[in-house]
């Protein structure tokens, strides 16, 4: 057969496709973010606020151990032990409070010396029947502490006398006293004249600054202090006669300050006996 010749071609020769080669994508220098503040700051105040939550723990913790410190130190004294056993002692306390079962911290303060002191303790009780305060003072001689006077206030607004003031002699001229002879230690008493109450007969009369101590135990009342004014006005020797025990160290202070108009008789000054009355109120 005869040679055929191929097919006339429709459309242009194929042409293979060509591909550019291969380039790594530019890089751009980007700018870096500035650090938050805000989470800079919160780690701060949290720091600030755990520094100042252990210094509150740290405070409480010393003001708690302190508080115990001190109650144990006045529970464990004698004069504590003489303060109690004396209130448990009493027949009335028994009778309007039953048996005493607790106390709570001892406001007041102790001062001794060698085998001489003094203390006054105020004091909340709590018997099977009711509660009160007890307010007690106390005097060591040659060594053995005894209670001078102490009252129980009950909530109901009665008092029970624990032990009646005693009368006392001896006790030097600058430490309170119970009532008594006055002055009878201090010969510049002699020839003195009584003058009864002397506080409207006072040129100068101060008025005694009120205990810290005394407000915290709600103490107040009337404080009658024994003066001795010599010829010239001066006051020279005080001496408590009643009153809280809490503020007869103040009345006292106060009544040493007072001064009077010498007072005369016949023409010539004497000396005076006779009382200033200090009222505390809270």
């Amino acid at each position: 057969m005869p040679a055929q010749s191929p097919p006339p071609s429709s459309g242009p020769a194929y042409t293979p496709p060509t591909y550019a080669p291969y380039s790594a994508p530019p890089t751009y220098n980007t700018p870096a973010l500035p650090r938050q503040r805000g989470s800079s700051c919160g780690k701060i105040i949290i720091i600030l606020v755990i520094i100042l939550v252990l210094i509150g723990i740290g405070i409480t913790a010393a003001i708690y151990y302190g508080y115990r410190y001190a109650e144990k130190t006045l529970k464990s004294s004698e004069a504590y032990s003489v303060a109690v056993s004396t209130l448990k002692a009493n027949e009335e306390v028994r009778e309007k409070l039953g048996e005493i079962q607790d106390t709570g911290f001892p406001i007041g303060a102790i001062n001794q010396s060698g085998d001489s002191g003094n203390a006054v303790f105020v004091m909340g009780v709590t018997g099977a029947k009711g509660k009160g305060q007890y307010q007690v003072e106390l005097r060591k001689r040659s060594g053995v502490w005894s209670v001078i006077s102490g009252h129980v206030k009950t909530a109901d607004g009665d008092t029970i006398l624990v032990v009646t003031p005693r009368v006392s002699t001896d006790e030097p001229t600058n430490v309170p006293s119970p009532p008594g002879p006055p002055f009878t230690s201090d010969p510049r008493a002699k020839g003195a004249i009584s003058g009864g109450v002397l506080n409207s007969k006072a040129t100068s009369l101060p008025q005694p600054t009120y205990p810290a101590v005394a407000k915290t135990a709600h103490a107040s009342g009337t404080v009658i202090v024994r003066v001795l004014v010599d010829e010239n006005g001066d006051v020279i020797n005080a001496q408590v006669v009643s009153g809280h025990p809490l503020l007869q160290a103040a009345a006292m202070a106060a009544a040493r300050q007072a001064k009077f108009a010498p007072t005369k008789v016949s023409g010539k000054p004497v000396k005076v006996i006779g009382f200033l009355n200090y009222t505390f109120k809270l």
